[in-house]
């Protein structure tokens, strides 16, 4: 399936970075539905096929297609999911930014919901994923050597479950 459109909005984090890109690769549950679906973003003066034209047993999965066109459609027709998750990314933020200092951790990393919390330690940040495990809060960690806390929380986070993650987080860079 091909979707063309002629908006003009952009990402916030590509915009923050100056970036207009050519093509952009997306993948997870883009269909809203929790179906697994990869996208390939591309400027339409980059797109050399006609709809349809594209066609192969690899192309995905038709009922995510589906799904991913109704939930654009519903979910994004307006700036309220952009505005939203602008104000959780800020809530992350703000709390990653307390528990670096309170712990004397280096400058969080990151942007919006996809945040990073990282340590000068080795092996301090699979420590925090485990202390946060044990009071049951899922983290994965990032970086070369492992040497930070990864944080993605889905779109659809509710404002309070993300604060009560971001205190778990904290309470396990505490222990």
């Amino acid at each position: 399936m091909t979707l063309r459109t002629t908006a003009t909005r952009r990402s916030p984090g590509l915009q923050a970075a100056a970036i207009l890109p050519d093509i952009v690769c997306l993948a997870k549950s883009n269909s809203g539905y929790a179906m697994p679906m990869a996208l390939t973003l591309l400027r339409l003066e980059c797109d050399a096929c006609e709809p349809g034209e594209h066609s192969a047993t690899f192309r995905g999965y038709k009922p995510a297609f589906v799904a991913a066109a109704q939930a654009l459609e519903l979910c994004w027709s307006d700036r309220t999911p952009e505005a939203r998750t602008t104000a959780l990314g800020g809530q992350v933020g703000h709390a990653f930014a307390e528990t670096a200092c309170r712990h004397g951790l280096p400058a969080p990393r990151g942007c919006g919901l996809a945040r990073g919390l990282p340590f000068i330690r080795p092996g301090t940040a699979r420590e925090v994923c485990d202390a946060a495990f044990r009071n049951g809060l899922l983290l994965e960690t990032a970086g070369v050597h492992d040497q930070v806390v990864k944080l993605r929380p889905p779109l659809t986070a509710a404002a309070g479950q993300l604060e009560r993650g971001l205190k778990l987080i904290d309470r396990a860079v505490a222990r």
